[in-house]
């Protein structure tokens, strides 16, 4: 699995960059990067999944993920999951902020 090292708070962390379909229920993590074709990435941001933007992985199992990003639930196919490349999160923090 490819790497991304993370400058935080004046220490270097290096963090595994895993696929959307890799986290569990109640997970998190940070779009590292989507890889797909133009229409697929246009889609997706008008979802609210584009680089840079926080997910929690609420349902995991067969079928459609049902994950929540920017306070908005989202069900995408495990096809689609797939291509979404993320930075998963460390720790007990609340990533999503309002993800109730």
């Amino acid at each position: 699995m490819p790497e991304e090292k993370i400058k935080e708070d004046n220490t270097t962390m290096t963090a595994e960059v895993i696929s959307l379909l890799s986290l569990t229920e109640g997970e998190e993590g940070v779009v590292h990067s989507i890889s797909a074709g133009r229409g697929l990435i246009i889609r997706l941001a008008s979802m609210g999944i584009a680089p840079g933007m926080k997910i929690k992985t609420l349902k995991n199992s067969k079928g459609a993920l049902v994950i929540i990003t920017n306070g908005t639930r989202v069900a995408i196919g495990r096809g689609q999951a797939s291509k979404i490349m993320l930075i998963k999160s460390q720790g007990p923090q609340d990533v999503i902020g309002k993800a109730g």
